[in-house]
């Protein structure tokens, strides 16, 4: 079994206003996750050292930190990061920028797990609906050639920012991978709109998959966390 948490952090800031990634990286050691998808891990503030906040965040070395910075800053950068107690084979990162928008990326970890390499895909995507489609095509595109070169087990998740509540955006990566269901993740305090999603290639067996609601997780971000237990082939 292997259980991964994908949760946009909100620069580690909560709804109580407090930065504290102290307390976020207690919590997912504690959640027994194997691996973390991080959106918007920010260690930029000048007031703060980035070595200390990435110590912070991996729960004293319960976890090591991937970076995949989107924005980088004389302090410190701002973008995605994979959080893993597994060893690293290789990890990429593709720009899906697109002009006059923030910075974005999608991030790719292949992960060496006990039973067979796993691939894990974290991705934060824009806040506009042209930019979000241009982003979603990408994706697309890198994920099926990515598939058909090496059918290794892939998972999936991240914030895409839809907020439309019928959307037919996903229908490409729909036939491509199997999107689990999971909910409204944002606001924390009240969810409402379903942003945090996840899909996983055929081969892997999703045991559970839910969104994590408790007094914690509705101060320690705008978004709540989503846990999925999977079940991985024999290599």
């Amino acid at each position: 079994m292997c259980r991964i948490v994908t949760y946009n952090i909100h620069s580690g800031v909560g709804r109580d206003k407090q930065h504290d990634y102290k307390r976020i990286g207690q919590f997912l050691a504690n959640s027994g996750a194997d691996v973390v998808l991080l959106q918007e891990m920010d260690t930029r503030p000048g007031e703060r050292d980035t070595a200390q906040d990435i110590k912070d965040i991996c729960a004293n070395n319960t976890f090591k930190l991937i970076p995949s910075p989107a924005i980088r800053e004389s302090n410190g950068w701002y973008g995605n990061a994979i959080l893993t107690r597994f060893d690293v084979l290789k990890h990429d990162t593709v720009d899906v920028s697109q002009k006059g928008r923030q910075p974005r990326n999608v991030q790719i970890v292949e992960l060496k797990t006990e039973k067979t390499p796993l691939t894990v895909v974290n991705t934060h995507k824009g806040l506009k609906k042209l930019e979000r489609r241009s982003q979603f095509s990408m994706l697309h595109e890198h994920l099926s050639q990515r598939l058909k070169e090496r059918k290794t087990p892939l998972f999936l998740a991240g914030d895409f920012n839809e907020w439309q509540f019928f959307s037919k955006a996903f229908k490409a990566l729909n036939q491509l991978l199997s999107q689990q269901k999971i909910g409204a993740t944002f606001p924390s305090h009240f969810p409402v709109f379903s942003l945090d999603r996840v899909w996983v290639t055929e081969d892997i067996e999703v045991k559970s998959c839910r969104k994590l609601k408790n007094a914690k997780t509705r101060v320690f971000s705008d978004h709540l966390p989503v846990l999925v237990d999977i079940a991985l082939p024999e290599s």
